[in-house]
């Protein structure tokens, strides 16, 4: 992590008051060798150099200046990197499907924020960031955010997830945190806008039909509240993204105990539940992360069902996890993970870069190493 000084230069020149401020620029570089397959008569497999198995892949900048009076101000700029190509993450301008723009080249997708904070009330945050809902997400799954073998079924299952515009962070959003003085309890709220105009509508269906008003498509509302003390975290969060097709809903709970008498111990799970108009999903992951020496040991198991509309099975998707990193040091590890996706009533989910037929198993490995700096 590399720390530029911005005003500590100018304050030995000049005779005016200065506050301190300051620039750090970090990241993560993590690359793994993936194999995955599928099974049953539409199976498929693939051999692939892959990127933020551990932990995503990503560059940033961030700074703070101190105004005085417990009064700071911030940005962050994160970008998300496939290392593996050379290549970034797209972005969304405007929480919709069809605001995808940047793809495969840099752009400060993973958080684009300005911020205002006080000691006694909170910080306001402006720009692109995570939503309320994909922080239990990220914190209650032993494999965290990366996008590896191991990672969050629900998430990636889900119709609030990885394929949605807000499933991870919404754009043009004005968030508020509580401050950090509050005896355990923390908690944020956020509003994200669309920008739409006022009379836009969406294509008619058929000739002659009425359009449809969508001006408040891309819209986000959300909330999150928890406690943290001692071994004992415990959070809960709920966001609404407004759409003209059908809203989508996605709440969730997340908790964690950590026994130290047991080498340090962390027992973790979320309970997920959503909707996308009519159609609804539900699942939920329980797992642990166990200190192994300068190591540690990973596991997790996910169920995720789909109902979708009409008298008709529900698909329904598992995933057993294991995994074991060891750290050299704080900044570097290596890794491996395997993992069993399993597929019942029509599903037919796969482990990333495979395919499986319908109600047929996936499976893969995965070992690489992170960086962080």
């Amino acid at each position: 992590m590399k720390r530029i000084s911005v005003a500590a230069a100018a304050c030995l020149v000049t005779s005016v008051v200065c506050a301190q401020s300051s620039v750090t620029l970090f990241g993560v570089v993590d690359a793994a060798v993936t194999y995955t397959t599928g099974s049953g008569p539409a199976s498929t497999s693939k051999w692939q150099l892959t990127n933020s198995a551990n932990s995503f892949s990503r560059l940033g900048f961030r700074g703070n200046e101190d105004l005085g009076g417990g009064l700071s101000a911030g940005f962050w700029l994160e970008e998300g990197l496939q290392n593996d190509t050379g290549t970034g993450f797209p972005g969304n301008t405007n929480n919709q499907l069809n605001g995808t723009a940047g793809l495969g080249t840099l752009t400060f997708n993973r958080r684009s924020t300005v911020s205002l904070t006080s000691s006694t009330l909170g910080e306001l945050r402006l720009g692109r960031d995570y939503t309320p809902t994909f922080w239990n997400t990220a914190i209650f799954d032993p494999f965290g955010t990366g996008s590896g073998i191991g990672a969050n079924q629900l998430y990636f299952s889900g119709l609030g997830g990885l394929t949605a515009p807000t499933g991870t962070r919404a754009s043009n959003s004005v968030g508020y945190f509580l401050p950090p003085n509050l005896g355990g309890f923390y908690g944020s709220v956020m509003y994200a806008m669309g920008e739409n105009i006022s009379n836009s509508t969406l294509p008619p269906a058929t000739p002659g039909a009425i359009p449809v008003p969508n001006q408040n498509d891309g819209r986000y509302g959300g909330v999150r509240l928890g406690y943290q003390s001692g071994p004992f975290h415990v959070s809960i969060a709920t966001g609404l993204t407004t759409y003209a097709t059908g809203d989508l809903r996605v709440s969730n709970l997340g908790a964690s105990w950590t026994f130290e008498q047991l080498l340090g111990l962390r027992v973790m799970g979320e309970y997920y539940v959503e909707s996308l108009g009519a159609v609804d999903g539900k699942g939920a992951l329980v797992g642990f992360i166990l200190p192994v020496g300068p190591g540690e040991i990973k596991a997790s198991y996910a169920r995720y069902v789909r109902k979708p509309v009409g008298n008709v099975p529900d698909p329904t998707s598992s995933k057993l996890a294991l995994g074991y990193a060891y750290n050299f040091s704080k900044r570097t590890a290596v890794y491996a993970t395997v993992a069993r996706l399993t597929n019942s009533d029509g599903a037919s989910q796969a482990l990333a870069g495979a395919s499986t037929s319908p109600n047929h198993a996936s499976t893969g490995g995965e070992a690489g190493m992170r960086v962080a700096f």
